[in-house]
């Protein structure tokens, strides 16, 4: 194709010269615009790998941002649930002392996590300025390309072949020039691979000590809870236990209050406490108790006078039949 561009663009005393020198002559000058577009497109190629080396670093960044993120959600549940047993770990020194470690332990984790993304940041706006001096690299060749298009639409400037000769060396070393950044950029995008695979091996490694230490966490949690469910049991056996005492009482108040009714004086005053319920009913009781006893006692002498009676009756009987 760069020889169909050549012959349409140049001009028809050029197209004499380039018939008077023969096929091999005619190569060499047309050589250069084929390099020249070879290189724009390696230039192209080299664009696009950039650009995905952009995206892979844009969605590594990403990454480490939902990283932070979940790690930053796995700090607020660690929170709320220290918050929930907060009463548990106040009870236990032990308790208290390993939380603290372990909150402790997370906040360490999550600062150094911030610390590798702000390093992270670093190697991007280094990046982005590799970039930038890259573009500059291309529009400094660039020129190359539009000096070799007015040459080919306006050969006449060069009179022999020994000027388009001396041309096509000028490119040829910028060409070379451009071949040795190719390779520096390839050797530092391969650095920045492995250092990528470093990277994420110890990120690995980090995320599996981290849910170890989530397992560890959870296993606590366990005991805690399977604490609280014992508590709680203990709680309601208690209150079951109250329920019932409070009923008893409940039913000796009752019974109290119905011998109180019964044994209180229609001209006493009603009483204000169970004390003084109580004290009624004793001594009501005791009044009772003495009634009952004088009662006792004079049913007694009336059955010995009634005896005496008897008795002296039949001796009066007994003297008579005498």
């Amino acid at each position: 194709m760069a020889q169909v561009v050549s012959k349409s663009a140049t001009p028809k005393g050029v197209t004499d010269v380039l018939n008077s020198t023969g096929p091999d002559e005619s190569d060499k000058l047309i050589s250069p615009a084929a390099r020249l577009l070879e290189k724009r497109r390696e230039i192209f190629r080299l664009q696009n790998e950039l650009d995905e080396h952009k995206l892979k670093i844009q969605d590594k960044e990403a990454d480490f941002q939902r990283r932070e993120l979940l790690l930053k959600q796995r700090d607020i549940e660690l929170q709320e649930s220290l918050v929930r047993f907060s009463k548990f770990l106040q009870e236990s020194d032990a308790k208290m002392a390993r939380a603290t470690k372990t909150a402790a332990e997370e906040r360490r984790l999550r600062e150094e996590k911030t610390r590798e993304v702000e390093a992270l940041n670093v190697g991007i706006g280094a990046l982005h300025q590799q970039r930038r001096q890259i573009q500059s690299d291309v529009k400094k060749y660039i020129k190359f390309k539009d000096f070799l298009e007015d040459v080919l639409e306006v050969t006449r400037s060069f009179s022999t072949v020994e000027d388009l000769l001396a041309r096509h060396a000028t490119l040829e070393s910028a060409n070379n020039d451009l071949r040795q950044q190719q390779w520096r950029a390839a050797d530092l995008t391969e650095k920045t691979g492995e250092q990528a695979q470093l990277f994420i091996k110890s990120k690995a490694d980090e995320i599996l000590h981290d849910n170890n230490n989530i397992a560890l966490l959870k296993q606590e949690l366990k005991i805690y809870q399977q604490e609280a469910y014992s508590l709680e049991a203990q709680k309601d056996s208690v209150m079951q236990a109250a329920a019932e005492r409070t009923r008893d009482i409940g039913q000796v108040c009752l019974s109290i209050d119905g011998l109180y009714q019964r044994c209180r004086m229609p001209s006493q005053p009603n009483a204000s406490s169970i004390t003084e319920q109580l004290d009624v009913i004793g001594n009501r009781i005791s009044d009772l108790a003495t009634i009952v006893r004088e009662a006792r006692l004079r049913t007694v002498g009336e059955s010995a006078r009634d005896l005496r009676r008897t008795n002296s009756s039949k001796s009066a009987a007994s003297v008579a039949v005498h």
